[in-house]
């Protein structure tokens, strides 16, 4: 069993930053497009940048919140499983073995597969058999997902911001969708790579995706204007 550390990231951790750069690209474009069509000001890059800003943060705190909770689960089914062994390690052996023997070894070779494990370390062998738990989260796994969503997010989000900063107001609108279908080509590029599937059809269902979520930001944004 292993702790995550700061510094590795492994696949699925990848992949789940990319959908949260994903989110900061669709969720504040989307905001930028409706707000487009129904406010006819300058500061229209301000409330972009603070609503990023907005975004990341709440992601981020959702994140922590998360992460904790199952963080407080491990250490609660961490504590269980060495009470359990302290009162009763006979009864977790043969638990241990009957996990082996149902999944078809034979009863001798089971016996001697969970004494050895055992042995080795018999809080990790109960963990990872019983519950499937061959990570700990440490206690700064919260943070770290915090920060590397709420960055993720801004990541995204920064697109529409740098658009809406530097293009003038009548394009904004243009630049954004642009802006976006190359953001989400680019992810999804990624996506595929790391998931070993078809890069067209990632592209493709990500771009659908997308135009889906801007059509019905602008949408709303025609009804409210």
């Amino acid at each position: 069993m292993t702790d995550r550390s700061w510094w590795k990231l492994s696949r699925d951790d990848a992949r789940a930053r990319v959908a949260d750069v994903n989110d900061g690209v669709l969720g504040v474009a989307g905001l930028a497009e409706g707000l487009a069509l129904v406010l006819d000001t300058d500061a229209l890059a301000s409330i972009v940048a603070l609503a990023a800003f907005a975004g990341a943060v709440s992601l981020g705190a959702a994140k922590y919140a998360e992460v904790a909770a199952e963080r407080e689960v491990q250490q609660h089914v961490i504590r269980t499983e060495q009470r359990l062994l302290e009162l009763s390690h006979t009864e977790e052996l043969e638990e241990l073995a009957a996990h082996f023997r149902n999944k078809g070894v034979s009863e001798e070779t089971a016996r001697k597969v969970a004494e050895e494990l055992d042995a080795a370390d018999s809080l990790t062998a109960q963990l990872e058999t019983e519950y499937g738990m061959t990570e700990i989260l440490t206690p700064a796994e919260p943070v770290k997902e915090a920060c590397s969503s709420a960055v993720a997010f801004l990541a995204g989000a920064m697109v529409t911001v740098l658009i809406a900063m530097a293009v003038p107001r009548d394009w904004v609108d243009e630049f954004v969708m642009v802006g976006v279908a190359m953001s989400l080509a680019g992810t999804a590029v990624i996506l595929a790579w790391l998931g070993g599937t078809r890069i067209w059809s990632s592209v493709v269902r990500s771009l659908v995706i997308g135009a889906a979520a801007l059509g019905a930001s602008v949408l709303v944004g025609t009804m409210l204007g």
